[in-house]
């Protein structure tokens, strides 16, 4: 079987397909793009976590032939959604996964390909166009994907209500006092249950908001890092990918700031900011 089951998962990524050498897809790549096609995430996240266990380490001697899988597994994490705490809860309820297999496999991949573009801008194996597409029509977009869809994966809680804000506090008493009238009614196995949720959702919601804070600190910094490398004096096209990244035009000179900095070879960045 061919890459065209495996292909064209989200509409702002382009497959590895693209790829003539990439093309033909593994039995493990076609399960991975199965659980995704019919939405089992749990079970997609958790296949995709053994897989990268299985990997062979990839060199600039055998990135030619290394590389395609490890490609289509960075391609189909990226693709795949992040949870939030309604759909985490309501995907596979008989399987039950670390809540931050998500965000876990897509920091890996992210790693994984940070380490994959450098093999191939290095390797001799791989011909100059090939690795032109690889990296910036592959592998930098899919880990401009990741970062938009942490940037924008902070969840509202609903289990709480800002008390600092006195609008907020008007509804927050007249809610109780709704909830309060509910919660008479219930049965006491009922109520246990309702304040398990409240409190694993609090929690689900909380922790994961502060991590995908934290990975962003991180990844944006290495995002950085990688353009300036790959795109030397050349700043339309790092902000090509900035802008796929989910960062405004207004947004970069911050951006190149706290990460990057300025030195001998980011001093580009600063004279293609955009002036206020």
């Amino acid at each position: 079987m061919g890459a065209a089951s495996a292909a064209d998962f989200h509409p702002m990524l382009e497959s590895p397909a693209c790829i003539a050498p990439y093309q033909q897809t593994s039995p493990a790549i076609r399960e991975l793009s199965s659980f995704l096609r019919n939405k089992q995430f749990k079970s997609f996240y958790e296949k995709a976590e053994k897989n990268t266990h299985a990997f062979k380490v990839t060199t600039r001697d055998n990135v030619d032939t290394e590389l395609g899988e490890k490609i289509w597994h960075c391609y189909l994490v990226a693709s795949a959604p992040a949870f939030s705490f309604n759909t985490y809860k309501q995907t596979e309820l008989e399987i039950n996964i670390d809540d931050m297999s998500d965000i876990n496999q897509k920091s890996k991949v992210c790693l994984f390909m940070e380490k994959y573009i450098r093999l191939v801008r290095k390797t001799h194996k791989i011909r100059e166009p090939e690795k032109k597409r690889i990296i910036t029509r592959l592998l930098l977009s899919y880990y401009a994907h990741i970062l938009r869809q942490f940037k924008s994966a902070h969840e509202t809680n609903p289990f709480r209500i800002a008390e600092d804000e006195p609008q907020q506090r008007g509804l927050a008493h007249r809610s109780a006092e709704e909830q309060v009238k509910k919660l008479r009614h219930l049965k006491m196995e009922d109520l246990r249950k309702l304040m398990n949720e409240v409190a694993t959702g609090e929690s689900f919601i909380n922790t994961r908001n502060q991590v995908f804070e934290d990975e962003v600190k991180e990844l944006e910094k290495t995002f950085m890092e990688i353009l300036v490398s790959v795109f030397p004096g050349n700043y339309a096209n790092m902000e090509e990918f900035l802008l796929k990244a989910g960062y405004s035009k207004e947004d970069i000179p911050d951006l190149i700031d706290r990460t990057v900095g300025r030195n001998s070879k980011t001093d580009f960045l600063y004279k293609g900011k955009t002036p206020f």
